[in-house]
């Protein structure tokens, strides 16, 4: 009989979103991760289905609806640090009401922390790192003793194998399975994207930096990049399952300059027209002003940097391993070669005091971004931050819930030099000193005249939380 599983995506816009200041920002694409599970399940000869939770308005209601008609023998979830509490939920439903079901559950967090999050719910089986070849032994009935990169409970006992090493050959794998989902649900805002609805796509896996913010328990340290010939087959799939926009997702898009410089080629010379964007940010070290300019006429309008401090001391401090010079001279490339740029920053990175927030308040502001947004550090587990704050006892609590980019982190851990009210202060000091800098409103003002969208931009300005 062929195994069939149901692959579930908590419900997370009101959860890690709830608190964001502009509720139109709030990513509305289906899952990448799923999708490529359901693709590798589907080619080892099993059945999936994937359950989008945030698209249903009672989402317990959904879930046993689709586990009644569908009537799989596994479910898989993911989850990311803050949707702990959500998973343990669904997952206790589950088993409550189907026990005959085998859990399984996987991403960032149960990589992290396998044992933990089995021992502290129903799953039977978490998967640590990449699932593409796991899921399928898991589900052809195969010894969980015996199958590499999982951990599991045998008789009331939690029981981990060796890590699977992380796969060389990512043109081997299937392609996601897109047609799963029904993509004409997902509306995403204008504010992140152009047309809609909008698909994510990874041309790489793994990050070879180290940052001490960072979770590389997924993907790994080692790039490994997926050949324009890929890249570029994934494209003509994604747009001919009704995708009208696509974001690149990756964590190292242009660690290989020249690959993106290929790609770019790739789809100019198919004549394929669509609207990109880099949505997690490149780093401002890899690129130069040909590379911009192709990816401009090969459609990217906006390009992201990872740039986080206006510190050059911090900066060393957490790893990054780019100048602030560096950061001026990705931002006018990417400019001149008129794409729109958005620089994502952070407060109370290690070593962050009331001066370095100064100086990236003015550090932003004295760049030619588009679009600027910052984040109040969170340390997330088996991350070198975490460790550290740990191990000086400043983490307050485990209680993974509590790990949200917008909660107030005077919850989670102590900061070694500030007081979380002056962080506050100036994280809110950030968006208005950015925003309402009248150089940049005027820019504003002419693009939305122009663009036919002012009234509408008037309005997002009056609904953001400031």
């Amino acid at each position: 009989m062929k195994s069939k599983i149901l692959l579930i995506i908590p419900p997370f816009r009101e959860t890690i979103y709830k608190d964001s200041k502009v509720k139109e920002a709030v990513p509305a694409s289906p899952s990448l991760a799923m999708a490529c599970l359901a693709g590798a399940v589907a080619a080892a000869g099993g059945e999936a289905r994937i359950l989008d939770l945030n698209l249903e308005p009672d989402p317990e209601t959904a879930l046993r609806r689709a586990l009644k008609d569908f009537a799989p023998g596994f479910a898989g979830i993911t989850f990311v640090t803050p949707l702990f509490g959500v998973m343990r939920s669904l997952a206790a439903l589950i088993k409550k009401e189907f026990p005959g079901i085998t859990l399984i559950a996987g991403g960032a967090h149960a990589s992290a922390l396998p044992e933990d999050t089995l021992s502290s719910t129903d799953l039977d089986i978490v998967v640590v790192g990449e699932g593409d070849l796991s899921l399928p032994e898991i589900l052809s009935g195969k010894d969980p003793a015996v199958i590499n990169g999982i951990s599991y409970k045998k008789d009331g006992r939690v029981l981990s194998n060796p890590r699977r090493p992380p796969i060389s050959d990512l043109d081997s794998l299937p392609l996601p399975a897109w047609e799963l989902y029904d993509v004409s649900r997902y509306d995403i805002s204008d504010v992140m994207a152009r047309k809609s609805p909008a698909g994510w796509l990874e041309t790489s896996r793994g990050c070879p930096f180290n940052c001490c913010f960072c979770n590389h328990g997924v993907f790994g340290r080692n790039f490994r990049p997926k050949s324009p010939e890929r890249v570029l087959a994934e494209i003509r799939a994604m747009l001919r399952l009704g995708f009208r926009e696509i974001h690149i997702v990756d964590d190292m898009f242009s660690t290989d300059v020249e690959r993106v410089k290929a790609i770019c080629r790739g789809i100019i010379a198919e004549g394929l027209d669509f609207p990109w964007a880099t949505v997690t940010g490149i780093r401002v070290d890899r690129g130069d002003p040909e590379m911009f300019s192709l990816m401009a006429r090969a459609g990217c309008y906006r390009v992201y940097f990872g740039i986080e401090t206006g510190s050059q001391a911090i900066l060393d401090a957490i790893g990054k391993g780019i100048t602030i010079e560096q950061v001026r001279s990705a931002v006018s490339m990417a400019s001149s070669a008129g794409l729109e740029t958005c620089g994502f920053f952070m407060f109370a990175l290690p070593g962050e005091t009331e001066r370095t927030m100064r100086e990236t308040i003015d550090f932003a502001c004295s760049l030619d971004l588009d679009w600027a947004k910052v984040s109040i550090t969170t340390p997330l587990p088996s991350t070198p931050l975490f460790d550290s704050l740990d191990r000086d006892g400043r983490i307050l609590t485990k209680d993974w819930s509590k790990y949200n980019l917008y909660m107030p982190m005077n919850r989670i851990y102590r900061h070694p030099n500030l007081d979380w009210a002056v962080v506050d202060r100036y994280f809110n000091s950030f968006y208005r000193r950015f925003y309402f800098r009248p150089r940049y409103m005027a820019r504003r003002f002419v693009k939305s005249l122009k663009g036919g969208t002012l009234l509408r931009d008037v309005g997002r300005v009056l609904r953001t939380r400031w």
